[in-house]
């Protein structure tokens, strides 16, 4: 928890007996320097505390500037600095929104111009007088800021924070363009909404510009989607449906709804190639999706997959927090090892509760499940990347994490799995990694506080009263293969490893230009490509003399025979190059799910009640 060393419980101060100024502080005299110390302590026992709000302004969308202003009253000292945030509340990156910041200003509130200097790249320092109340201004561009759709906003990258003051109280006003509506999960007083505190300020989604609503209630608690383009084809009754029934099997898992209130804002872009991304906040989220999403079964199934994944998130990631995480401290990174349990867990769950709420059949889950294995299997950090490790350097962007890290989601999702046959295994089915979650919910979130590093360890360990040890560090904290036969057999299943047909291989992976070529993104490690030596970044103009394109390219490398040298003319900078390449054969490996023969009575009964068959 974070205290308030500012202030301290009130005093009386009592005039001495006989004293004529009864009721009032005494004279002193004494040491003068005592004197002043009583003062400064009076002041500080008095001292109210600081007022912030922050206006908003978006007088031309075109422009792509939103324009802020702070107001700070309150704070008695002869400086005030002002930052913005290197990071948001679930965005576990660097983003520096600084960059982003121009035109700042300081002033009196009786309007007189106050110095100021940045003394690190996110960091404003306003010299003033003990008593000035304080004005700041400045502008913030944003390239998705247009009046085309309704705007979602990160509120990380708008608000700057008063240093020291971030658990303070704030309220801010949007003053938003004729025509446009304000969409915020924070309350409203008036005609400022308020937060509790700086992050719950920013860790709330914010929706500006015309929308298209939905709106219903589960459990007593009011649910809103809002789509930033009006004329989106979304059919309301199926998304309705749908959602509550995710939403009434999360509230089965982890109990009532933690919030009063919760929106979905939904960001429709005309492609769907960033279908599903988003971020969760505290009691709302923001979803992309493309336009064409909501008319294909692949489109609708990536939006229930965001929605059940961030809603998830409302009880763990938001409730449940490291204790790395649990602060004020946006101008670094935070550090922990549990990010594959709060980001991949939370992954499983998403599917786990499609499955629950009849929108995933148990065969649809096990696909998912064998997706994810089959990914996490061919990707080559898996033998260099602990989980614990993934979670730890989610910080860095390595430009060779394709073959040097592995995402802390997919290990995370696939451990949360076998992690939750191997509680019911344990317990004959009597508990499963719900409880688990409950667990942590009572012990850490309802008491206000931050999850040790060692927490979920120890919350499973007092679930099941068994020792988890030997699971975590071979699961968890080891680059060793994931033993996924033995966690498995919990419910009477197993992997199985197919071979498909041979294919012709160069080892690599490529992705299209704006020009439609080809560039090389990834060289596969000790593949025909990597002999070859080309490079990740290399632009594949010919093969053989003939033109290759991004639309070609798949039947070019088709009609080459494996073996035989093909000659492949590159663009490498500014040199043009010929390099042979002698394709291979490749036969990629499958790993699937599947039922275990002569399974026990026991292992069924599990694998029916975690597939809700029965």
């Amino acid at each position: 928890m974070v205290r308030d060393r500012g202030r301290h419980p009130q005093r009386q101060l009592r005039a001495r007996e006989g004293d004529s100024s009864k009721g009032k502080v005494p004279h002193s005299t004494g040491d003068p320097m005592i004197g002043a110390f009583f003062l400064a302590a009076i002041l500080a026992v008095w001292q109210p505390s600081p007022r912030i709000e922050y206006t908003v302004q978006v007088a031309d969308p075109v422009s792509h500037l939103y324009e802020i202003r702070i107001d700070v009253a309150g704070v008695r000292s002869d400086s005030l600095d002002l930052a913005m945030p290197a990071w948001a509340p679930g965005v576990h990156a660097i983003m520096d929104y600084a960059k982003n910041v121009q035109r700042f200003d300081a002033a009196s509130h009786q309007g007189r111009p106050l110095s100021w200097a940045k003394v690190d790249k996110q960091t404003w320092r306003i010299s003033k007088s003990v008593n000035d109340d304080v004005r700041v201004s400045y502008q913030v561009y944003s390239g998705d800021l247009n009046d085309q759709m309704a705007n979602v906003v990160t509120g990380a990258a708008l608000f700057m924070y008063v240093v020291g003051h971030q658990e303070k109280p704030v309220s801010v006003k949007y003053d938003a363009p004729g025509g446009w509506n304000v969409y915020s999960p924070l309350d409203k007083k008036g005609d400022r909404h308020v937060a509790a505190s700086y992050e719950a300020l920013i860790d709330a989604a914010l929706f500006m510009g015309d929308s298209k609503t939905l709106e219903f209630e589960s459990a007593g608690t009011r649910y809103f989607v809002l789509f930033s383009n009006p004329r989106v084809q979304a059919t309301g009754q199926q998304i309705i449906a749908d959602l509550t029934d995710i939403i009434d099997a999360a509230g089965a898992a982890f109990g009532k709804a933690p919030y009063r209130e919760y929106r979905y804002f939904i960001k429709v872009l005309p492609t769907s190639a960033a279908g599903g991304a988003g971020l969760a906040h505290f009691n709302s989220s923001w979803i992309a999706v493309g336009e064409d999403d909501f008319v294909t079964q692949a489109g609708y199934r990536r939006f229930l997959d965001a929605a059940a994944r961030n809603l998830v998130h409302a009880w763990n990631g938001k409730r449940i927090r490291p204790q790395a995480m649990a602060g004020n401290d946006y101008a670094r990174e935070a550090y922990t090892k549990l990010l594959w349990f709060i980001d991949g867990a939370s992954a499983y769950y998403a599917d786990l509760l499609q499955l629950r709420a009849g929108v995933l059949t148990g065969v649809e889950f096990l696909n998912k499940a064998s997706l994810d294995v089959n990914t996490l299997q061919h990707q080559a950090g898996r033998r260099l990347m602990s989980a614990e490790e993934a979670s730890w350097n989610v910080w860095l962007r390595s430009d060779n994490s394709v073959n040097n890290s592995i995402s802390h989601v997919l290990k995370g999702k696939v451990v949360a799995l076998l992690l939750d046959l191997e509680i019911r295994g344990r317990t004959k089915g009597e508990k499963s990694l719900d409880d688990v979650v409950r667990h942590l919910l009572s012990n850490y979130a309802d008491k206000n506080l931050g999850l040790p590093e060692d927490g979920v360890q120890r919350a499973i360990e007092a679930v099941t009263d068994s020792d988890f040890g030997p699971f975590f560090q071979s699961a968890v904290r080891s680059r060793q293969e994931l033993e996924y036969n033995r966690h498995l057999s919990h419910a009477g299943l197993r992997i199985d490893i197919s071979r498909q047909p041979s294919t012709i291989y160069f080892g690599i992976e490529t992705e299209r230009t704006e020009a439609n070529q080809v560039r090389i993104r990834r060289i596969v490690p000790n593949s025909p490509a990597a002999r070859a030596k080309l490079d990740a970044g290399d632009v594949v103009l010919a093969m053989d003399a003939e033109r290759v394109t991004a639309d070609n390219l798949t039947s070019r490398i088709h009609s080459k025979r494996i073996g035989k040298p093909v000659k492949l003319t590159i663009l490498r900078g500014p040199r043009l190059l010929e390099i042979d390449l002698i394709p291979a054969e490749f036969q990629e490996e499958r790993w699937t799910i599947v039922e275990a023969p002569n399974a026990s009575p026991e292992q069924v009964r599990i694998r029916d009640r975690w597939l809700q068959t029965r």
